[in-house]
């Protein structure tokens, strides 16, 4: 089938709009094999796309709504012809309404002659009603200078920008709900993202690894290849745990995640850190710990997921595929530092205390091991 696509943002950045299309047409190509696309005024042209495709057509950031479509010459009959071919594959059907736009202003009709000629021909044949309200079935007709687009009711995608059009960040991804949710929102963004991931070596199994790399062979839906670094975890992990009092050990674990992150994310020029931190949800996302969790890299961070509810988060994640592989039994390194009392207003002052007694030239010694991952394949880089 062919499908017309209908940007909004982009249509606000003047003359770089072009960058942006040529972004979204390389992640369309590449992320839906097969389908051909071409820029016309109201969007994009998408030939060959298959049914199976449109689920996940609709969360790949970068464009408002779609609908399938036909596109013929501009003319009357071939207008006429051109709905009852699209109309053939609706159903339930007792109201519409025609709108009608014209681009080129030599066409012999208005838009609104358009919408009476065409309307009074779909009422007779199908016994329709009017309902220029909330129709049943919207039928859109695109007049240009050669060719006319029809197509019918549109359905709602994912909006924001192209990935990749915004700058390249690091996510910091658990094996939890949040942090693939965060990734995927800074992707609806135009964010280029990669992902690290810290090891639990004390549960490093066939399975954890599994989950991980599933997690980000989800996220390469909507972003043409991602890059994932591994991060063994296991001796600053026992440091943690022989010299950091229990309250504040969560802390100083996700400090060390952040100073980790900033030295991997400078060394590949990533421009941010993106964590799946949501105000008050848990002990180390009260806004003092937060401070003190951040204050570990200068780069800037963002949080996208700081004011929503949990059973948003839940709800997106569940839309773009995660959820299912995020309720996976895991225990990553987070889940070892939980107190029963953990800090939930630490001054920094004190954590910066606590965390001099950590080895942190175990940093600078740490191997970090990085994967290409597309949704069909993981390849070591």
């Amino acid at each position: 089938m062919n499908v017309i696509i209908h940007i909004d943002e982009i249509f606000l950045k003047g003359s770089n709009q072009h960058l942006f299309f040529r972004q979204l047409k390389t992640n369309l190509e590449k992320l839906l094999p097969g389908v051909r696309t071409a820029r016309i005024e109201s969007g994009l042209w998408l030939e060959n796309i298959q049914e199976s495709q449109l689920e996940q057509l609709a969360l790949i950031p970068g464009f408002a709504n779609y609908a399938e479509a036909v596109k013929v010459k501009n003319e009357m009959e071939d207008i006429k012809k051109s709905i009852d071919n699209l109309i053939g594959n609706v159903k339930d059907v007792k109201t519409f309404r025609i709108s009608a736009e014209r681009s080129f202003k030599k066409f012999p009709l208005s838009s609104v002659q358009i919408e009476k000629e065409i309307g009074e021909y779909v009422r007779l044949k199908y016994n329709w009603q009017v309902s220029l309200g909330k129709p049943d079935l919207n039928i859109h007709i695109a007049i240009g200078k050669d060719t006319a687009y029809i197509f019918g009711n549109t359905q709602n995608a994912i909006g924001g920008l192209p990935t990749s059009s915004s700058g390249k960040v690091l996510a910091l991804l658990s094996g939890g709900i949040d942090s693939p949710v965060a990734a995927y929102k800074i992707m609806c963004r135009g964010g280029e993202v990669s992902l690290v991931h810290f090891q639990n070596q004390t549960q490093v199994t066939e399975e954890v690894s599994e989950k991980i790399f599933d997690l980000a062979k989800t996220l390469s839906r909507y972003q043409p290849e991602i890059k994932l670094f591994m991060v063994p975890f296991a001796n600053l992990q026992r440091q943690v745990v022989i010299k950091i009092p229990a309250e504040y050990r969560m802390i100083v674990t996700r400090r060390l995640f952040n100073k980790i992150a900033d030295k991997i994310a400078r060394e590949n020029k990533f421009l941010a850190l993106v964590s799946g931190d949501s105000l008050g949800q848990v002990a180390s996302q009260t806004l003092e710990n937060m401070t003190a969790i951040y204050d570990a890299s200068g780069l800037l961070k963002l949080a996208p997921l700081i004011g929503t509810n949990k059973k948003d988060i839940i709800d997106l994640a569940r839309k773009i595929g995660t959820m299912e592989i995020s309720a996976r039994p895991y225990e990553d390194c987070c889940s070892l530092f939980v107190a029963k009392h953990p800090a939930t207003k630490a001054r920094l002052k004190d954590v910066l205390k606590y965390e001099k007694l950590i080895d942190e030239s175990i940093i600078d010694k740490t191997e970090v091991i990085s994967y290409h991952i597309s949704h069909n394949s993981i390849t070591l880089c």
